[in-house]
């Protein structure tokens, strides 16, 4: 049985615990921030932003649409990680897709269960950041070669990484919650 204490105890360690990947977040999105910079003038004024399967440049943006679209993708980014949580949280347990959702969303768990939630979307917004910073880096690169032509084996290792993350977060997130009361009784 879960008391009190136990519980103030768990909320304070969940708190410290999603405090790490907002950190990291806030380190990316500052890094995101730095590498357009650096890259802003250096690129030119039509971008190559869409590759084919060879990594021949395909489509094109003005400079000034490809920064509002990385903008759009930062936003993105926030909803995942910290919006869907947010949402999860005042929303109606009948709203609410998640194994156990009775056991989980009860009154004694739910501030745990909306803390794991926190924090996997927070890692999750941390992995998606990461892809699009590296996919920028490729783009950019791309953009300062000629012919304009993306990194192939590059984007293909990015994106393998970032679908094994999502894949693992993803079954490690059922999981966990799969297993009504094994893990706080």
């Amino acid at each position: 049985m879960v008391t009190t204490k136990g519980l103030s105890t768990m909320r304070a360690r969940e708190r410290r615990k999603v405090r790490v990947p907002q950190a990291v977040f806030a380190l990316l999105v500052f890094l995101g921030f730095l590498q357009a910079r650096n890259f802003a003038n250096a690129m030119p004024g039509l971008m190559a932003t869409h590759f084919g399967a060879s990594g021949s440049a395909n489509g094109w943006q003005t400079k000034g649409q490809f920064f509002i679209v990385e903008i759009l993708m930062l936003g993105v980014c926030l909803l995942i990680g910290f919006g869907v949580p947010a949402i999860i949280a005042v929303s109606p347990p009948s709203l609410v897709n998640l194994p156990n959702k009775d056991f989980w969303l009860a009154a004694i768990r739910r501030d745990h269960t909306l803390a794991v939630l926190r924090i996997h979307f927070a890692w999750f917004a941390c992995a998606l950041l990461t892809f699009l910073i590296v996919v920028n880096q490729l783009v950019f690169n791309a953009n300062q070669s000629v012919p304009r032509h993306l990194n192939g084996p590059q984007f293909t290792m990015a994106l393998i990484a970032f679908l094994g993350f999502a894949a693992i977060w993803t079954i490690r997130l059922i999981g966990y919650f799969s297993n009504a009361g094994e893990r706080h009784s």
